[in-house]
C-alpha cells in the first residue's frame, strides 16, 4: 500500500498567500507544502522568489482540498 504518487497542485500564487492556503488545508486535515516552482525545492515563505508558488496535496486530498478552497 505505500506506492509512490505524486502531489497535485491545488494553488499556484505568491508566497504569502500559499502559507494562508497550507494553514488553511492542514488547520482540516489535509496535509500541505509549498514549494518554488523556479527552484523546484521546498521554499521559507519568508525568501524573495522569482515567480510563483505552489500548494501540494496528495491526489487523495485533491478534491477535498479544491471544495474547501472554494468556499467563500
Amino acid at each position: 500500500m505505500n506506492e509512490k504518487q505524486d502531489l497535485v497542485c491545488v494553488f499556484k500564487g505568491q508566497p504569502f498567500e500559499a502559507e494562508v492556503v497550507r494553514a488553511r488545508l492542514e488547520s482540516e486535515g489535509i496535509p500541505a507544502m509549498i514549494m518554488n516552482n523556479s527552484m523546484s525545492a521546498i521554499f521559507s515563505t519568508y525568501t524573495i522568489t522569482a515567480g510563483p508558488v505552489s500548494v501540494l496535496v496528495n491526489p487523495q486530498d485533491k478534491e477535498r482540498a479544491d471544495q474547501l478552497l472554494n468556499e467563500q
